[in-house]
């Protein structure tokens, strides 16, 4: 991808909620009355994933990539409590309005991959005025019925059971052979490498914690979420890949109920901005485009 004519002053900075303090990192600077953009990492992960596509993102506004609890320079507290989905949505809010009221503006436009997606949206469910604009990028919109919570639930629990009981390199070569993330096998070696360093920077039972606390059995039943996207007061995008069965599927339900805009990128899995950077910044830069 082209990186001329960007100079990403990429900076990290501290944010403090109910004595949690979260990480983030930001690239370009910021600008009385222009909305910066907003950047919600997937599971094991940290602010440093955007690397690729940020710099390209900041040419026309600045971006601030946020750490979620338990996830890279943010605090990874031994209360439970810190990682449930609620706390990580209150927290974003606050952190939105910070960035917001910083600038001079009323809301800012996020984009939430995976679980950053599920954290965006329950953000959003919670309190829209921060939202400018909202992109759901590969993300779960909860389960469709009780059944579906309890497998959820599960499911997670024996995420977070092998975690604890084998640790964490052992899970993530195990999680990096899940069919959601098989396409990202034909990229560079040297990219599948810093993929699996950053999994590994993290520390078992926080991920552990955000599998119980933070996984799709707590998010709300699908059709609430659906009620709550169709009236949202502000833009919403719903990006996947053509390669990701689950989540285009997603994707062509919304755009076959027209509940919101939708994009899916051919040739991408799970991980668009990883697996086609360049077309995800261009999706992203043109639904924005129009925000101050």
């Amino acid at each position: 991808m082209r990186r001329d004519h960007v100079d990403p002053e990429l900076e990290e900075g501290r944010f403090v909620f109910r004595g949690v303090a979260y990480g983030s990192m930001r690239w370009g600077i910021l600008r009385s009355g222009v909305a910066p953009l907003v950047l919600l990492h997937g599971f094991a992960q940290s602010a440093s994933s955007w690397d690729e596509v940020a710099p390209c993102l900041a040419r026309t506004r600045p971006v601030v990539a946020l750490d979620l609890v338990g996830h890279g320079c943010s605090d990874r507290p031994l209360d439970a409590r810190r990682y449930r989905l609620d706390e990580a949505a209150a927290a974003t809010c606050a952190f939105l309005e910070h960035l917001a009221g910083g600038v001079g503006v009323p809301a800012v436009p996020v984009v939430g991959y995976s679980m950053g997606g599920r954290v965006a949206l329950a953000a959003a469910q919670r309190d829209a005025r921060p939202f400018a604009a909202l992109v759901l990028e590969s993300a779960g919109l909860g389960p469709v019925d009780e059944g579906e919570r309890a497998q959820a639930a599960a499911r997670d629990a024996c995420h977070a059971a092998r975690l604890r009981s084998e640790g964490l390199e052992a899970f993530m070569d195990d999680w990096a052979r899940l069919p959601l993330f098989v396409t990202q096998g034909e990229l560079p070696v040297s990219t599948q490498q810093r993929i699996r360093r950053g999994r590994l920077s993290n520390d078992a039972e926080a991920l552990a914690r955000s599998f119980e606390g933070a996984g799709q059995h707590v998010m709300p039943l699908r059709a609430e979420t659906l009620s709550s996207l169709a009236c949202f007061p502000a833009p919403v995008l719903y990006l996947a890949g053509g390669r990701d069965r689950t989540y285009r599927e997603i994707a062509q339900d919304l755009r076959a109920e027209g509940v919101c805009a939708v994009r899916i990128v051919e040739g991408a899995g799970h991980n668009v901005h990883l697996e086609a950077p360049e077309r995800f910044c261009a999706a992203i830069s043109d639904f924005i485009a129009n925000l101050r």
